[in-house]
């Protein structure tokens, strides 16, 4: 059983790769990344896919935080980003990478019920949350042109940790959208375009995972 659920995971992570390695190319046909900020970045495959970038990986997930590959040039926080400094239960998930601050309020997707049903259970843990402006002052950021945001959930309460002065540091956002409706508890894109239009960024593309029912958009600031 456990070998299947690996090949199970190992086939989703396949899919899900030739999907950021789209968001990716697009990216690098438009600017060359001197600072990328990768918030959720469970396995660290975004971020390091920009060789030449100081990449700050946050991932809340220690299991996942201890398969991210360490470089000496990069910055590593094994904590979840939010609006402010507090402390939150963690859902960790069957499929993990669906792992989320924000509960899902069905256990709708495919793999789920299959690790379900090979006993894969789910797990609660508590984690540490700061908000993005505390590492953008502590490091001294002048610019991110970079900013990924794959939150399951939970990217809205992400932004709200971002001051006006801040957004404006940002070149580029790239934001997971959940499709499935009615998936988490008090998650509205909408709202998410709100914040992103309010702080001057505008829409430039969509990528639709082949797999599941999710896309990552991308933003720019004006």
């Amino acid at each position: 059983m456990k070998l299947f659920v690996r090949f199970l995971n190992f086939f989703f992570h396949l899919i899900w790769l030739f999907h950021k390695n789209k968001i990716v190319d697009y990216l690098n046909n438009r600017l060359d990344p001197k600072i990328i900020f990768d918030v959720g970045a469970y396995r660290g495959k975004f971020g390091h896919s920009f060789k030449k970038s100081k990449v700050f990986f946050f991932e809340p997930n220690i299991s996942s935080f201890k398969k991210i590959k360490k470089k000496r040039q990069n910055k590593y926080f094994n904590i979840g980003l939010g609006s402010k400094f507090e402390k939150k239960a963690f859902y960790i998930l069957p499929n993990d990478s669906a792992s989320s601050i924000n509960k899902q309020k069905v256990n709708s997707q495919l793999k789920d019920i299959f690790l379900n049903l090979l006993g894969q259970k789910k797990n609660k843990i508590n984690i540490k949350i700061y908000p993005l402006n505390f590492f953008i002052k502590k490091y001294s950021i002048k610019i991110i042109n970079i900013l990924k945001i794959d939150t399951e959930g939970y990217e809205k309460e992400v932004l709200k940790g971002i001051s006006k002065k801040n957004f404006k540091k940002i070149q580029y956002i790239v934001i997971e959208k959940c499709l499935y409706k009615d998936l988490y508890h008090n998650y509205s894109f909408k709202e998410i375009q709100k914040i992103l239009s309010k702080n001057n960024f505008i829409f430039l593309k969509k990528f639709k995972d082949p797999l599941w029912n999710y896309e990552d958009h991308i933003y720019k600031n004006k």
